[in-house]
C-alpha cells in the first residue's frame, strides 16, 4: 500500500528539511509520497520544498495561492495525493514521524481511521505547562460531550485514512474547520477507529499558530458539526441555553418575591414559573424555532399552546417545591430566615430542572410539530463513535 504523507506548511522553511528526513528515515523500505502543501508562505517555505524535491524524487509540493488555512490545505493534499493511504502530519516536528509505519499497518489490518494519540497509554503531552493541559481537556470535552466522540484525543492533527474513502466524503468537508480531523470522522460513518500513542515533542523552530481566532473558529466548527449530529443538535443546544436563562429568571422572581413580599408558599414558586415560561416562549419562537417562528394571532395562539403543554411542568415544579421545602427546611413554609431564604431558592432550582427536558421533548412534537417531523424524518449523518 502506497501511503502519501501531506504536511500542511506556513513559514515552516526551517523545518521541512528535518521533516523529510525523519519521515524518510521512518518510512524505508515503504513506498511513499512527502506532499508538502504551503499556503504561500512569506519564509519561502515553498522554495525549501522544491528544491528538496529535485534530488529527492519522494518528495512533492503544492504551492497554494488562494483560500488559506489548515483544513482547506489538508483537502488539497489528500486530494493531489497518489497513495492508497493519507497521512497528515505537522511540519513543526511535534508529531512524531516514527510511528507512520505503525499507523499504516493499524490501517491494513482493518481500521478505517488511524490516529496519532497523545491521550492514550504509552501516550504524553510532553512538557506542556497547566493552562496548555487545561485548555486541551476543554476542547476534547467539548468534542466528545457534543458530538459524541469516543476518540481520547479528537483534537489530534495527526491522522491516516484511505484515500478512497476521503474522496467519497469530500464533498460533505468544510475547509474552515480547525480540527480537519473531527470533519473527517463526522463524515465517515464508521467506529473502525484506532489510537496509536506518541509524545507530543516540543516545536523545533518557528512559531504556533494557535491563537484566539483559531480557538473561536474550533468552537464554531464544532458548533457547526452538531448541527447534524445525533448527539446533541445545534437546536437542543440552543433549548438548554434557553432553559438556563429561564431558570435564572425563575430563581430572580423567585428571589424577589421571597425578599420582598410576604408570599413564601407555592404561590411564589408558581409565579416565578409563569415568568420564566414567557421569556422561555418568547426566546424559543424567535431562536430555537426560528424556522417555524410564531407571527401575528399565531403568538398569541402559540403562548397559549406552549403554556398548555408547560402546564404540566409547572405544576409538578410548584408541587415539588412545596414538599422539598417543607420536607429538608424543617421550618414552617411561611418562616423568615437568612437559611430558609438561600433553602427555599435551593429547592426551587432542584424542582425547576425536573421540568425542563421534558418540557423540551413535549413542545419539540407538539408546538413546532413540522420542525420535529422533519427532524426525525432526516436523521443526520454524524456517526456517535464507540
Amino acid at each position: 500500500m502506497r501511503l502519501s504523507v501531506i504536511s500542511p506548511t506556513l513559514n515552516e522553511a526551517k523545518n521541512v528539511p528535518l521533516l523529510v528526513e525523519q519521515i524518510g528515515r521512518a518510512l524505508r523500505g515503504i513506498d511513499h509520497e512527502i506532499l508538502i502543501v504551503d499556503d504561500n508562505s512569506a519564509d519561502l517555505t515553498w522554495s525549501v520544498a522544491k528544491e528538496l524535491s529535485a534530488t529527492n524524487p519522494r518528495v512533492r509540493i503544492l504551492r497554494r495561492m488562494e483560500n488559506p488555512g489548515l483544513g482547506a490545505a489538508v483537502i488539497d493534499g489528500f486530494d493531489a495525493a497518489t497513495g492508497d493511504a493519507v497521512a497528515c502530519i505537522d511540519a513543526d516536528l511535534q508529531h512524531d514521524p516514527s510511528i507512520l509505519s505503525h499507523m499504516l499497518e493499524e490501517l491494513q489490518n482493518g481500521a478505517d481511521v488511524v490516529v496519532g494519540s497523545r491521550h492514550v497509554d504509552g501516550g504524553s503531552t510532553g512538557n506542556w505547562n497547566i493552562s496548555r493541559r487545561f485548555q486541551s481537556w476543554i476542547a476534547t470535552k467539548t468534542a466528545q460531550l457534543l458530538l459524541g466522540v469516543r476518540l481520547k484525543d479528537p483534537m489530534s492533527g495527526y491522522f491516516l485514512v484511505r484515500r478512497k474513502d476521503f474522496s467519497e466524503i469530500k464533498p460533505d468537508l468544510d475547509g474552515k474547520g480547525f480540527k480537519i480531523l473531527l470533519e473527517i470522522v463526522a463524515h465517515l460513518h464508521t467506529t473502525k477507529i484506532k489510537e496509536v500513542p506518541y509524545t507530543f515533542r516540543p516545536r523545533a523552530h518557528g512559531e504556533s499558530k494557535l491563537s484566539g481566532k483559531v480557538i473561536l473558529q474550533y468552537f464554531h466548527q464544532i458548533w457547526r458539526l452538531c448541527s447534524s449530529s445525533r448527539h446533541f443538535t445545534v437546536r437542543f443546544i440552543k433549548s438548554a441555553i434557553v432553559g438556563g436563562i429561564g431558570l435564572f429568571i425563575n430563581l430572580g422572581v423567585m428571589a424577589i418575591f421571597l425578599k420582598s413580599t410576604s408570599i413564601l408558599d407555592w404561590r411564589a414558586s408558581a409565579i416565578a414559573s409563569l415568568a420564566a415560561n414567557l421569556q422561555n416562549y418568547v426566546l424559543y419562537n424567535v431562536w430555537t424555532y426560528v424556522a417555524g417562528f410564531h407571527t401575528g394571532f399565531r403568538k398569541l395562539d402559540g403562548y397559549l399552546s406552549y403554556l398548555l403543554m408547560s402546564a404540566s411542568g409547572m405544576v409538578v415544579s410548584t408541587i415539588a417545591y412545596s414538599v422539598f421545602a417543607g420536607a429538608f427546611l424543617h421550618v414552617p413554609l411561611m418562616q423568615q430566615s437568612p437559611q430558609a431564604f438561600y433553602g427555599r431558592l435551593f429547592c426551587q432550582f432542584v424542582a425547576v430542572l425536573l421540568g425542563i427536558r421534558f418540557n423540551y421533548a413535549l413542545n419539540r412534537v407538539f408546538n413546532w410539530p413540522d420542525l420535529a417531523l422533519l427532524h426525525l424524518e432526516a436523521p443526520p449523518k454524524v456517526p456517535i463513535l464507540r
